[in-house]
């Protein structure tokens, strides 16, 4: 009895001490920002705030969120450079998040806007990457329809660039769409086109991103054994990528939790949980921490623990409720009502599936869904237009391949056969002439059949394409030189061959005629 009072005395110490160290933190950055003068410095300190205070204090963490944003809007009136402002876009739209959905959206309208004025004098790919921003905040705000059709004109940006990240990047969150949507299978297809983009890249964001995504479509599948490969497969990545620094919160252990749980691992299921839920209030991932309460509710439901599938359900939708996750806000009342009608509350129940059935029209009325359906059918006639243009364009290059070999095999031949000739005497300038068109279809050939490993390289990019086509040039216009210059000291050896050959039988011929002409004339 005594170690058991003496650990509850411990943790309850522990607790104390824990919280006075965040409240002097906060202290601290408090002071900080009532001494700073520069908005940059003062909006770094509002972000830390907001962040500290989403272990504690919600509305706190929105009210610093509130005053990033007025700070951000005072920066926007004052800068005047295009490419600052877009960033100053999306970081109001981002402080929204937990703020506003309506403004969220606005805001990444607006750096939409703003990518297309530009869209002569930004970096190519700005503006596909801003349409993938704005669609990433239609999702989460709950408007899957709007996202997935930005997010394929998105797509139609990125794909004649070649950018292999960004384009892993929107197959991502179609992905995404999908697999919130309830279409398990099309988000698979997608996260695996990301995958088979991104694979050989090692450490990067789009595939270490995928890999828990990808797993979690099969979890929800019930395909547990590729669900645990690849969510395992995401923990190492991280692990070796930031060596155990929490930065991106309890995902990949809410994902693995919920496997653990179906394949009937009670306690590793618990711990993986409760260590996501640790990890997602020290980075602020509100949705993740709301979405983990709703996934351990779901595995206390599932070993028969009733009061606790209750407790974290209705946190998890408190959480969605405050900060209007619509989707998890759905899933989170759909197993409320089931779990009050396993304990014959009618009145909870209905409650509940009332909030279900409207927060259901909101999301996926039958209009919405026939809308992404239509939307994704689209996609699969574009995508297969696309892939006959790529087989049309590869057989024509297939075909140039060879006339261009057919072109080389001729010139060469003319020129072997002025070269080795013996019978005429033949003119440098006419090898000089074949040397270099013989030089230019070496180069068109060797562009044909580089030109798409080159793409792949250097992603389209026009600049890296030049250099790469002008270090080609540079091998081959030197050997092309000493190549000349061989072949015309080797024409000029035979010519003077030739020219000595043919004088030779001219004497010889000469001196046949004389012969005749003087036994003629001593014949007569």
């Amino acid at each position: 009895m005594t170690k058991i009072k003496f650990c509850f005395t411990f943790l309850f110490l522990f607790c104390i001490a824990l919280t006075n160290a965040q409240q002097t933190f906060l202290d601290s950055l408090k002071q900080q920002l009532a001494s700073a003068k520069a908005d940059t410095v003062k909006i770094g300190l509002t972000v830390q705030i907001s962040n500290a205070y989403s272990n504690t204090n919600l509305d706190s963490m929105v009210f610093y969120s509130e005053q990033t944003i007025h700070l951000l809007h005072h920066a926007m009136a004052t800068e005047k450079a295009d490419s600052i402002k877009l960033q100053i876009l999306c970081g109001i739209s981002d402080m929204y998040h937990y703020v506003s959905n309506d403004s969220m959206v606005f805001y990444a309208q607006q750096a939409v806007l703003l990518s297309m004025k530009n869209r002569n004098s930004f970096p190519a790919g700005t503006e596909a990457w801003a349409l993938s921003f704005l669609a990433n905040s239609l999702w989460w705000a709950g408007n899957y329809p709007d996202a997935k059709e930005t997010y394929f004109k998105a797509l139609q940006i990125a794909e004649p660039l070649g950018d292999t990240m960004l384009i892993g990047e929107i197959y991502n969150g179609i992905a995404m769409v999908n697999r919130n949507a309830g279409n398990f299978r099309e988000a698979i297809t997608y996260y695996t086109k990301a995958e088979n983009l991104t694979k050989n890249i090692p450490d990067n964001y789009v595939l270490n991103a995928l890999l828990v995504d990808k797993g979690k479509s099969y979890e929800q599948l019930g395909i547990l054994d590729s669900a645990y490969t690849y969510v395992q497969e995401c923990l190492a990545a991280h692990f070796r990528k930031f060596k155990g620094k929490n930065v991106s919160g309890g995902g990949v252990h809410s994902a693995m939790g919920i496997i653990y749980s179906k394949m009937g691992k009670e306690q590793l299921a618990a711990e993986f949980f409760r260590q996501s839920f640790q990890l997602s209030s020290e980075v602020n991932n509100i949705r993740i921490l709301a979405r983990s309460y709703c996934e351990f509710a779901e595995h206390f439901d599932r070993f028969h623990q009733q009061d606790s599938a209750i407790y974290y359900a209705t946190k998890g939708f408190l959480i969605d409720q405050q900060f209007n996750l619509l989707v998890q806000q759905l899933q989170a009342s759909t197993l409320l009502t089931k779990l009050y009608k396993q304990e014959n509350k009618i009145d909870s129940a209905f409650k509940y599936q009332q909030l279900m059935i409207d927060t259901k029209e909101r999301v996926f009325s039958n209009e919405k869904i026939n809308r992404l359906q239509t939307l994704e059918f689209n996609e699969q006639i574009r995508q297969q237009e696309l892939s006959s243009e790529k087989a049309k364009s590869e057989e024509e290059r297939n075909q140039n391949i060879q006339y261009a070999l057919i072109a080389i095999g001729l010139v060469t031949l003319i020129i072997l056969f002025l070269f080795l000739s013996r019978s005429f005497i033949t003119n440098t300038k006419l090898i000089s002439f074949f040397g270099v068109i013989a030089l230019l279809l070496v180069f068109e050939f060797l562009n044909l059949l580089l030109h798409p490993f080159l793409e792949r390289i250097t992603h389209h990019s026009p600049i890296l394409m030049l250099l790469a086509l002008v270090c080609i040039a540079a091998l081959l216009v030197p050997l092309h030189h000493k190549l000349e210059k061989w072949t015309t000291v080797r024409l000029v050896e035979k010519n003077k061959a030739t020219r000595l050959a043919i004088a030779k039988k001219t004497i010889e011929q000469l001196e046949d005629n004389i012969n005749k002409t003087n036994d003629s004339s001593t014949n007569t």
